[in-house]
């Protein structure tokens, strides 16, 4: 008797499912839903496991005691990782393919939508592309030498739908988007070798997906200059404004022959009180050109030191890459709000990283609640 060893992957992955429902509950039991979002779907059983959640959620839908634009709405509306947005208005709001067919089969690669929030003008559209994926076939302990041969020749072949997520507004379009990792096969003499997982690159499909939309939609939409937002507006509004803690967490950027790539482990020991991370070096830099030049420190003279310090390796080095969070402190000074989180790519320039070809972010969930949270920030600073 043979057995097929999964590989894990944070997509939904198509395996064949034998009726509508079966799908319907594996698609909601998938990476595609998060507890949080079925558990807020259900009427009863809230506490249950998320594969328990998913199969009353099917049910409910086939037994329509719940509408499947309630489903796609909430499914449309969860923050996702991957964030790339554009300005400007479109024409009409078109009707394409039938969005609930998602939900109980795989469908063909396009957009699906309208999906439609009643209480506010958004709308959003959903764009799915099918990706291969293999699985070796391996042999359970006691088969025979020519069982174990025959299935040496083959690999499971499935299907992942990724999808991306389009939200339009009266005057910019958004689109989301999970990562995952996948493979490919590549035939061997005997048998198939099926390569390791590798990140799947969004960066080659989400331009082409906005050019779609907008045909579709006869829009001329814009990506805002990502770099002069982040690195010139926000900078100069919150990163010494003291109700605000600004971190620097990570920086790539490339000029002059140097390739720069540096990280925070962490920006504050509350143990020792000490600096950590970027700001740490940029203080420790200040402070040892203040010595060389025989300046003596004070906390005004070194604070000054760093910040141009800061801004030289940040804004003017040719950053290709920015990450950094923004809390803000709570009336008494005791809690810290998250207000924004992201890693920044600002498509500015050539580069030997293919993601550095499109202008997005990387947005973190927790305290700043992944993409929905990013686009609702940067959408307020600049319609400020």
């Amino acid at each position: 008797m043979s057995s097929q060893r999964k590989v894990g992957v944070e997509a939904f992955v198509d395996r064949g499912f034998p009726d509508s429902k079966t799908f319907c509950i594996q698609f909601l039991y998938s990476p595609e839903f998060s507890v949080n979002t079925l558990k807020s779907l259900v009427k009863s059983g809230k506490s249950q496991q998320k594969y328990d959640l998913a199969v009353s959620l099917a049910t409910a839908l086939e037994n329509q005691t719940i509408d499947s634009e309630k489903v796609l709405l909430a499914f449309a509306q969860q923050p996702r990782k991957w964030l790339s947005f554009k300005l400007g208005h479109c024409e009409k709001y078109p009707a394409l393919k039938i969005a609930d067919n998602l939900l109980t089969n795989f469908g063909e690669d396009g957009w699906y939508g309208p999906i439609r929030d009643l209480e506010t003008t958004r709308r959003w559209y959903v764009r799915t592309h099918k990706v291969p994926f293999y699985e070796q076939v391996y042999q359970a302990e006691g088969g025979s030498e020519g069982e174990i041969a025959e299935q040496a020749k083959s690999a499971a072949a499935y299907q992942i739908r990724w999808t991306v997520l389009a939200e339009l507004g009266t005057n910019y379009i958004a689109l989301s988007w999970n990562g995952f990792r996948h493979n490919e096969l590549k035939p061997g003499l005997y048998d198939p070798q099926i390569e390791s997982l590798m990140q799947f690159p969004y960066w080659s499909y989400i331009p082409n997906f906005f050019d779609e939309l907008a045909q579709e939609c006869q829009a001329d939409w814009k990506h805002p200059v990502l770099h002069q937002l982040v690195l010139q507006h926000l900078w100069d509004t919150y990163l010494t404004h003291h109700e605000y803690i600004w971190r620097h967490l990570r920086i790539r950027a490339d000029n002059r022959g140097v390739a720069l790539n540096a990280h925070s482990t962490g920006a504050f020991d509350q143990e020792t009180l000490q600096l950590k991370g970027l700001q740490a070096l940029s203080r420790q830099l200040a402070s040892s050109a203040l010595n060389s030049l025989k300046i003596q420190e004070t906390s005004e003279i070194i604070s000054s030191v760093e910040s141009f310090l800061l801004r030289t390796l940040i804004q003017e080095w040719g950053t290709k890459s920015y990450e950094f969070s923004l809390d803000r402190l709570s009336e008494d000074g005791s809690k810290r709000i998250g207000l924004f989180r992201a890693h920044c790519y600002f498509a500015n320039g050539p580069s030997p990283a293919p993601q550095d070809s499109l202008q997005h972010l990387r947005c973190f969930t927790g305290n700043y609640g992944g993409s929905s949270q990013a686009l609702d920030f940067l959408l307020s600073e600049l319609n400020d």
